[in-house]
């Protein structure tokens, strides 16, 4: 089912809005609380990507899965925004967005994607239903998978700088240091080396 710009976008607004106090009941307590708002922001077809560290796509099947997925309330989800990782909806008609991304799959499907555009990891609907437990699972995979990259980069770049390779030694210690919000521990340490080296904390392409 393709979603219509017009009249998909208004009833996303509405549906975030209504998300924010959804009330849950804890099992083990009988205490009734209220669900946590997670941000998305819906990304209009032709507007700029975000330019986050992490980029967090769930791409809807139609209005109606919007309104009624779990991905609406998921605490871990939302608590993610805190480590800056931007979410953002991005609707079935947004051709270019979805061709960017290989999306070609049914949907829902949700990608979690770099600030390079480098999509890290995917995962797509089970029987066409998308649950947050599995864009979680993704989330967690996805984010170990890229520590484990910096891991390899920070051990990599001395390496670059001893053998005489100093440009790319810096370019990738500057890489790592752009990710730094979403991995303080290795941004701390790329910004000591860089600092040792002379050279300043610029964006790195």
């Amino acid at each position: 089912m393709r979603l219509l710009r017009d009249s998909w976008l208004p009833l996303a607004v509405l549906s975030l809005l209504f998300s924010a106090a959804v009330p849950a009941c804890d099992a083990a307590s009988g205490v009734v609380t209220q669900s946590p708002f997670v941000p998305w922001k819906v990304h209009r077809p032709g507007d700029e990507l975000p330019t986050a560290p992490l980029v967090l796509y769930w791409i809807p099947a139609s209005a109606d899965d919007f309104r009624h997925s779990d991905l609406l309330t998921s605490r871990v989800l939302a608590s993610y925004v805190a480590q800056c990782v931007a979410l953002e909806v991005v609707t079935s008609d947004d051709e270019a967005t979805l061709a960017k991304f290989e999306v070609h799959g049914p949907l829902p499907a949700a990608i979690l994607v770099d600030a390079w555009g480098v999509v890290i990891a995917k995962v797509a609907a089970d029987k066409g239903v998308l649950r947050a437990t599995d864009v979680e699972k993704m989330m967690r995979e996805g984010i170990r998978a890229r520590e484990d990259e910096l891991n390899h980069a920070l051990d990599d770049a001395p390496k670059r700088i001893e053998s005489g390779d100093r440009d790319r030694g810096v370019a990738i210690y500057r890489r790592v240091w752009m990710q730094r919000c979403v991995f303080p521990r290795h941004g701390r340490e790329a910004e000591r080396a860089l600092k040792k080296l002379g050279v300043a904390m610029v964006a790195a392409n």
